[in-house]
């Protein structure tokens, strides 16, 4: 009895094992009562974002109220991918990884090889008519803006509709980025989904926020809707009966691999025999004796 018993066990802890692979460490859970008492950024939370820096492949809105005749500087100017916004007959200003006064100052400074200081604004008369100078970053003759928020993304991974990554506004919540995701497929386990929060400079390790989308949609509850930051990994895990499944399939892939080919010889060797087979009654069949002519002896 025992023995007849041995296979099953194997089978079931084959499948333990099969279950605990696919599934890993992604159940853990931090304890919502530590998440909601601690000061993450949240909906109906919300921070504002730090200055943004501008970088690659942003756009900058460049205007000049009092150019040279016929050089107008207006419009839209795309951080090109080495760091550089092109003025046209200007010449080009390295703007990656400065702030927008930042920038500001050193678009202006640069505009000073062909334009006057009265073209920039650098000077103003105050209340006793005297000149007075203004800083690059406060004159009103040049126009320097955000026009385009190409550079800050997060990121939506695993089992949505459409994964990829997204422009970030510093207003998303997590559940705006699984809306914009398309939502959640078939396939997804709702319980198992995690924000990944990259680590900054100088710190130890990442964030790993676990996400209760129940409570979010049907509760109203928003201590895990966090607010979105730029680098954020949003991470939809597949359920782990799906996973489980999927594991068990590679695993029989390479035995169903040498059934099939097994069972592809014996079909082509049983066809060849048939064909023999039928070769042979053929030719018995056909041959015939020979005619005997009438009144041969």
């Amino acid at each position: 009895m025992d023995r007849a018993r041995l296979p099953q066990r194997r089978y079931a802890g084959l499948f333990a094992l099969a279950l605990f692979l696919a599934c890993g460490c992604q159940t853990v859970k931090t304890p919502e009562e530590k998440i909601a008492a601690s000061n993450l950024p949240r909906e109906f939370n919300k921070t504002s974002l730090p200055p943004y820096v501008i970088e690659p492949p942003d756009l900058l809105i460049v205007e000049v109220l009092d150019a040279l005749p016929g050089r107008p500087v207006m419009g839209e100017h795309l951080v090109r991918p080495d760091g550089t916004v092109t003025l046209g007959f200007y010449g080009d200003v390295y703007v990656a990884g400065l702030s927008l006064p930042e920038a500001k100052e050193k678009v202006v400074l640069h505009l000073r090889k062909y334009l006057s200081d009265d073209a920039l604004g650098l000077w103003k008369k105050n209340e006793k008519g005297e000149n007075k100078e203004v800083d690059p970053k406060d004159s009103d003759m040049v126009y320097v803006d955000i026009g385009s928020y190409n550079s800050k993304f997060y990121y939506v991974q695993g089992d949505v509709a459409a994964t990829g990554r997204f422009p970030i506004t510093g207003n998303e919540t997590v559940l705006d980025a699984l809306n914009n995701a398309g939502g959640l497929i078939p396939t997804a386990a709702p319980t198992n989904i995690r924000l990944v929060r990259p680590a900054p400079p100088g710190a130890c390790c990442e964030q790993k926020l676990p996400v209760n989308l129940a409570a979010i949609v049907s509760g109203g509850d928003p201590t895990t809707n966090y607010q979105i930051m730029p680098g954020d990994r949003l991470v939809v895990y597949r359920d782990p009966i799906v996973r489980t499944t999927i594991f068990i399939d590679r695993l029989a892939a390479p035995f169903q691999t040498v059934i099939n080919s097994m069972l592809q010889y014996t079909f082509v060797a049983r066809n060849l025999q048939f064909i023999r087979a039928g070769t042979g009654t053929t030719t018995t069949t056909t041959t015939s004796p020979a005619v005997v002519q009438p009144g041969a002896r």
